[in-house]
């Protein structure tokens, strides 16, 4: 597996991509701003083609491409990156940051255990500046904290074991920190039973007692598939499933796209347990 690859699925086994903001990482990013007295700071978790902010101070919107980020600089080499004039350096002169007022950068690495880069955290300012050793130091250990608190919410029964989704414990958590962010929004919270509890026992019964985990781990990879990019499903139950529905996936297409995802993963899970 290429290096690139491994990162990505690193960052993907966290199951932090595009899900609601946290307080609890907010409150890192807002001290990372008022320590350098900037009005941006933001985490940024380097994706495939995008840079994805999982909390963000003076920022509206919630990604930019990740080509010509700094982030993904920060990401690429897990080191400090410092850019005190974003005009002034050839490789970020025309970025988007440079032609949206921004000029200054200090971004520091979010490594994991094993080495990978998820990102980084970052702060900007609308004027060149330089950065002070004293401030390298806080934003490193401002950037620790959230690789600390990435760590605790994965080792704390925050995903599921058999399924790799987030589970009850985090669903709660996330429309908790959603009806905070964006009080008297209607969401709808749609439910995926994968099978009564009589024809559970019968598949036990007859499979052994991985059947349930065997099915458990093909739901998880069709809702994947199903939903696609920027959805997230829960694993709330021993098999059943939940997610954030959007208007558009009300209508019949998306459910028929949802059930083919499904049953080609059922498909695909019940070849390999034959072979």
């Amino acid at each position: 597996m290429c290096p690139e690859q491994a990162r990505l699925d690193a960052l993907r086994q966290l199951n932090l991509l595009d899900t609601p903001p946290s307080d609890s990482f907010d409150r890192i990013t807002r001290m990372a701003a008022m320590l350098f007295g900037l009005p941006i700071a933001a985490v940024s978790l380097t994706d495939r083609d995008r840079q994805w902010f999982k909390s963000r101070v003076g920022v509206e919107h919630t990604f930019i491409p990740r080509e010509q980020a700094p982030c993904a600089q920060v990401a690429e080499s897990t080191g400090f990156v410092v850019i005190s004039d974003l005009l002034s350096d050839p490789a970020y002169s025309d970025c988007p940051l440079a032609r949206d007022g921004i000029r200054f950068y200090a971004g520091a690495p979010l490594t994991t255990r094993n080495g990978f880069g998820l990102g980084a955290l970052c702060v900007l300012g609308h004027e060149p500046r330089t950065v002070s050793e004293a401030e390298m130091a806080a934003l490193t250990d401002l950037a620790d904290m959230v690789m600390s608190q990435i760590e605790l919410q994965h080792a704390i029964g925050r995903v599921d074991p058999v399924s790799g989704l987030l589970n009850r414990n985090q669903l709660l958590e996330d429309l908790e920190d959603l009806g905070r962010n964006t009080p008297g929004e209607r969401r709808l919270l749609a439910l995926v039973d994968l099978a009564p509890s009589e024809q559970l026992s019968q598949g036990m019964s007859v499979m052994g007692p991985t059947f349930i985990d065997q099915i458990v781990q093909a739901a998880a990879e069709g809702l994947r598939a199903g939903l696609g990019p920027g959805r997230i499903a829960y694993h709330v139950a021993a098999t059943q499933f939940a997610f954030l529905a959007l208007p558009e996936m009300e209508d019949a297409a998306f459910v028929a796209r949802l059930k083919i995802a499904l049953n080609d993963a059922r498909r695909r899970g019940a070849h390999e347990r034959s072979c």
